[in-house]
């Protein structure tokens, strides 16, 4: 889009846009898995329902199993309007769900009935996430400045994620279990309510309907994506990539169990985690971004498997243990954060004409189901292998890095004979 396309482009709907975005990746990082409740309810799932690792990684996989479908809530919005709309009324009624079911769980300390309340937030936040993306992209391409907005989305995702680690921290360093849980349930139902509201007033779009010109087009396009060898290369990099066993539950479990770190101490690492992400985000932007793949993909992969044993450092307890423990995540985060940028960029490149959106939705699902299968296959073997050693895990996890390696060379020969597109956004984890 050209400079001509952003000057002449309303300064008040960008306005509100800006506002908008910024708003709904900031309440995203509040509301998804591992925002707010992600410490206070691995708290009590170990606490007060005596979950192992293994258990707790299980169960968490089945709560977010709504974001390994996020591909569906775009081929519905984008195939049915609600009430006229493929934005507007799908992102009030998600988040209405969403802020329906943190008020559900802020009561809740069954096991059964607390898992539906779970997935019921995940569903709301995945889908919304999808929207927003799929809005952002629009008014992007009407107005030319996508990368404003993406600014906004991640600049507000990162310190929304250093404000719920500190307060889950501190919410489950001072109250019991189930207390800090529904705390923190009820502050991030307000999340969804604001963006809600923020839908209500701040989006204008035209009134449609279905399109069957356009379907049989997107289908054919969905088609070709499936097919793509580039969207399989990327796929495989990516499975790679986010397989690291020994992160989630079982190093959670590691830090109370072995290390012995109190609650709020724990929070505060996240907090370090989010921070080093802020400045992993711009040494790509700034450094990176203007690098072939070839070198983004070997960079990121030796800074990410040299963080990962570094953290053998913490594999066991000792004097110097907290010291370098606050350090060792921002590293951690940054490195982590210039690596995902990095998976954004392929994926982005593997996108095949007329189904962009539904590529780039199938490749963050895989990344979040392969972070979730890995959390659960590293807490068996946390839980039954190494028998609750946790240096194995690193180095499993430095392997599956490594293996990256091998495909760089593929990798650069499709940056060299493909376009770059525009770089989209991720809803986890980065949860989300």
């Amino acid at each position: 889009m050209s400079n001509t396309t952003a000057s002449t482009a309303d300064p008040d709907m960008v306005r509100r846009m800006v506002f908008l975005f910024g708003l709904a990746y900031f309440a995203q990082s509040f509301a998804q898995m591992g925002g707010l409740i992600s410490q206070p309810l691995n708290f009590y799932l170990k606490q007060e329902l005596g979950l192992s690792t293994a258990d707790v990684s299980q169960y968490l996989a089945i709560a977010s199993f709504p974001w390994m479908i996020k591909p569906l809530y775009g081929l519905i919005s984008d195939y049915i309007p609600l009430l006229g709309y493929r934005r507007r009324t799908w992102l009030m009624l998600l988040n209405l769900l969403g802020a329906s079911g943190f008020l559900w769980l802020s009561g809740l300390t069954d096991s059964g009935t607390l898992i539906t309340a779970l997935t019921l937030t995940a569903f709301g936040t995945a889908a919304s996430d999808v929207i927003v993306d799929a809005l952002m992209v629009e008014k992007g391409a009407e107005t030319g400045l996508t990368a404003r907005f993406q600014g906004t989305q991640w600049f507000w995702f990162k310190i929304a994620a250093v404000l719920t680690a500190l307060t889950g921290g501190f919410l489950a360093a001072n109250f019991k279990p189930s207390t800090a849980l529904h705390i923190a349930a009820t502050i991030t139902m307000l999340a969804p309510i604001a963006l809600l509201t923020a839908t209500y007033f701040l989006v204008q779009e035209k009134r449609s309907r279905i399109d069957f010109v356009q379907m049989k087009e997107t289908t054919q396009g969905m088609w070709d994506a499936i097919r793509s060898p580039r969207l399989q290369l990327a796929a495989v990099f990516l499975v790679l990539w986010c397989f690291s066993p020994g992160f989630g539950a079982p190093l959670y479990f590691h830090m109370v169990d072995t290390l012995h770190f109190d609650q709020q101490f724990i929070g505060q690492l996240s907090a370090f985690t989010a921070v080093g992400g802020v400045i992993g985000a711009w040494i790509f932007a700034h450094l990176l971004s203007k690098k072939s793949v070839a070198v983004q993909a070997n960079v990121a992969i030796a800074a990410a498997v040299t963080a990962v044993l570094t953290y053998l450092l913490l594999a066991q307890p000792s004097s110097y243990a907290q010291t370098i423990a606050a350090p060792l995540n921002v590293s951690v985060g940054m490195l982590n954060q210039i690596g995902s940028l990095m998976i954004f960029s392929v994926a982005a490149r593997a996108c095949p004409p007329r189904a962009e959106g539904f590529t780039f939705a199938v490749m963050m699902s895989l990344y979040n189901g392969t972070e979730q299968l890995s959390s659960v296959i590293g807490s068996q073997l946390y839980e039954h292998v190494f028998h609750h050693a946790f240096a194995p895990l690193l180095w499993v996890a430095a392997g599956s890095l490594a293996t990256c390696f091998l495909l760089v060379p593929l990798l650069h020969r499709q940056h060299k004979h493909h376009h770059l597109l525009p770089l989209p956004t991720s809803g986890e984890g980065v949860s989300s």
